[in-house]
């Protein structure tokens, strides 16, 4: 084979992967989803105990809300237990938690401060009951919520249950693509909890049968993919709850946005590099979707890269100095997306731009995961001033 065949097959594999990981992937699960599908019925009487531990660090601004947010939940109260996990939190987190205390809100602090993980990990032990929902502190929750999670859980065959955690006050510049990418990512939950486990859980809003929690060690920096697949390894299915519905702060900048990405991306590939929350060898099914869902999406910002400097190297022909022309085009629609509110306003202009923000952060990622030592301890993002609201437009 030639150099230049060799770079064309890359370049060929890299587009074909790329397509994979966004148009062929929820299209094969489509079809996969009718015609083999494994439904789970909920059963919505059913009302178990229940221990909500928030995890928080520093959430002075929203802890308070949370708090009351989850004392007005519509669950019987004598099987709800509220736990604040702070994870060594220094400002007022730690005071607004104790003023509720005589309402049955239980502060565990944690310290020192180990990260999100470790303060999960500790607090789990002091819980009551028997199924465990973990949220964020800015999390909040549409009353019934914890009722539609735990609805799933009465059957058997189910460990975890996720819920659909809707995005509030994020910058105008990401909004509507976050919103359609965020309608993107319900669909694909919903199909693969037809046909087998939803590939992890989100962080701010998941039940989980006590006794199937499997913490990975603490330096693992990720919960919300590891825990949901240890439940996973144990032959029991994740399942997604459309109405169990909260609401969070959206990122407030691009350059936040990138950050939560790339964390996100290193905190992903760094606990698949270490075999944590990855399927059993025999667990067939969950291996596609596992590497279909999160490893090959990890690696997506690789394959626009290898795009376009495999581009480069082949311009002289026709053929690719066209298809780099589109990329080129591609990327100053990203710039003039960035830097004009007249194009912010054309949607058209708005998803390269998006597609080009989360791709930036990916790769930030995957730079940290090959080259930087991980940790565990997370800092809260910058929290808008008013905590997101159950009245906020669904997104």
């Amino acid at each position: 084979m030639s150099y230049l065949t060799l770079l064309q097959t890359i370049f060929v594999l890299a587009f074909c992967l790329l397509a994979y990981v966004y148009l062929g992937y929820p299209l094969l699960l489509a079809v996969l989803a009718r015609i083999r599908p494994r439904p789970v019925e909920a059963d919505p009487s059913y009302t178990p105990g229940v221990s909500l531990i928030i995890a928080a660090h520093n959430e002075e601004k929203v802890i308070e809300h949370k708090i009351r947010n989850s004392l007005e939940l519509d669950y019987p109260k004598d099987k709800l237990e509220i736990i604040v996990a702070s994870d060594g939190s220094d400002d007022g987190t730690n005071e607004i938690c104790r003023r509720y205390e005589a309402r049955g809100v239980r502060l565990n602090v944690v310290t020192p401060r180990g990260g999100k993980l470790r303060a999960i990990k500790l607090t789990v032990p002091t819980a009551e009951h028997d199924v465990i929902v973990f949220s964020d502190a800015n999390a909040m929750y549409q009353p019934d919520s914890i009722r539609a999670l735990v609805a799933f859980l009465r059957d058997d065959r189910v460990g975890a249950v996720t819920g659909d955690v809707r995005l509030v006050n994020g910058t105008e510049k990401l909004r509507d693509c976050e919103s359609l990418y965020c309608k993107y990512d319900r669909w694909i939950k919903t199909r693969e909890s037809k046909i087998s486990s939803v590939i992890g859980a989100d962080g701010a809003m998941y039940a989980i049968k006590r006794s199937l929690f499997k913490p990975p060690a603490d330096h693992v920096p990720v919960d919300d993919v590891v825990i949901p697949m240890n439940v996973v390894r144990q032959g029991y299915r994740v399942v997604y709850s459309p109405r169990a519905i909260a609401y969070e702060d959206g990122t407030q900048t691009i350059s936040e946005e990138i950050a939560r990405r790339a964390r996100y991306t290193e905190a992903g590939l760094r606990a698949f590099s270490q075999g944590e929350g990855v399927p059993r060898w025999w667990q067939l099914t969950e291996w596609f979707m596992y590497i279909s869902h999160k490893l090959l999406r990890w690696l997506a910002p690789l394959f626009v890269l290898a795009l376009f400097g495999i581009n480069v190297a082949l311009l002289g022909h026709p053929v690719w100095n066209a298809i780099f022309s589109l990329q080129i085009g591609f990327y100053l629609t990203c710039v003039f997306a960035a830097s004009s509110a007249r194009a912010r306003a054309v949607f058209l202009c708005k998803l390269p731009f998006y597609f080009t923000v989360q791709h930036i952060g990916g790769l930030l990622g995957i730079l940290r995961w090959l080259f930087a030592k991980g940790g565990c301890g997370w800092e809260s993002p910058e929290r808008s001033a008013v905590a997101p609201s159950l009245d906020a437009p669904r997104r």
